[in-house]
C-alpha cells in the first residue's frame, strides 16, 4: 500500500458491477473524507483509473484532478475522449430536445460499441460555455450530472477549437461544473474537474 495516499475509492454502477472512473462519485468521497475528519483541505486517492489528487475549501467546493488525455479520436462526424471512462461526444444545436435515453441508447448498443458500452454525451455550445446531458453505461439511462462526460465535453470541444479559453463552464440538468485544462504537445494534462458538493442523506446502521 502506497502510504502516501489517503483512501482508495471503490465505485459501482446502479447494475452492481463495479464501473470504470466517475468523477462526481470521485469528487464526493473527497467531500466525505473532509466529513469524516480523514483529510483538511488535500488528499491523494487511487481510484480505478490511477491516481488523483483534490482540493476541498471550507464550503465543500471540490477541485478534483483528472488522469492526462491523449488525444481526441474522431468518429464519423462525432468524437471519442477517454477520461477514466470511455466517452462518446456528440455536439448539437439544442440539448433541451434530445431523447436522451433513445438517442443515446441507439449509440451505446450500436455495433462498434455493444460489447463494452460507452457513455454518450449531447452538448450544445452557449456562447463559449457548454450545457449537456448524457446517457451513460451502468445506468442505461439518462443521469443528472457526469464528471468524466464533462471533461470529455470540454476537452472535445477545445480540441475542435469550438471553445477557446482553458476554464470550461458546463451546465448539467444537476447544476453548474467547470473544468481547466492545459493543451500540451502529448495531449492534455493538468484537468481539473471543479464543482459544489453538499451532503443530503445520513443514517445510522445498528448491528
Amino acid at each position: 500500500d502506497d502510504k502516501s495516499l489517503d483512501f482508495k475509492m471503490v465505485y459501482y454502477n446502479a447494475d452492481g458491477n463495479e464501473s470504470s472512473m466517475c468523477g462526481n462519485g470521485g469528487r464526493c468521497i473527497v467531500a466525505f473524507a473532509k466529513y469524516l475528519g480523514i483529510i483538511e483541505s488535500h488528499c491523494k486517492f487511487e481510484a480505478i483509473d490511477g491516481l488523483h489528487e483534490a482540493y476541498v475549501n471550507k464550503n465543500m467546493k471540490v477541485e478534483l484532478k483528472m488522469i492526462n488525455v491523449d488525444r481526441v479520436h474522431p468518429h464519423e462526424s462525432d468524437f471519442i475522449v477517454d477520461t477514466g471512462s470511455p466517452h462518446y461526444v456528440k455536439f448539437i444545436d439544442n440539448e433541451a430536445e434530445i431523447d436522451v435515453k433513445s438517442e443515446g441508447s441507439e449509440i451505446r448498443y450500436s455495433k462498434a460499441f455493444s460489447q463494452d458500452g460507452i457513455n454518450v454525451n449531447f452538448v450544445e455550445l452557449d456562447s463559449g460555455n457548454l450545457k449537456m446531458r448524457t446517457y451513460e453505461r451502468g445506468v442505461e439511462d439518462e443521469t443528472l450530472s457526469c464528471g468524466t462526460g464533462v471533461t470529455a465535453a470540454a476537452i472535445a470541444a477545445f480540441d475542435q477549437k469550438l471553445v477557446t479559453k482553458s476554464n470550461i463552464s458546463i451546465q448539467t440538468k444537476g447544476g453548474q461544473l467547470s473544468i481547466k485544462l492545459k493543451k500540451v504537445k502529448t495531449g492534455y494534462k493538468d484537468i481539473w474537474l471543479v464543482g459544489p458538493t453538499q451532503q443530503v442523506f445520513k443514517g445510522e446502521i445498528q448491528c
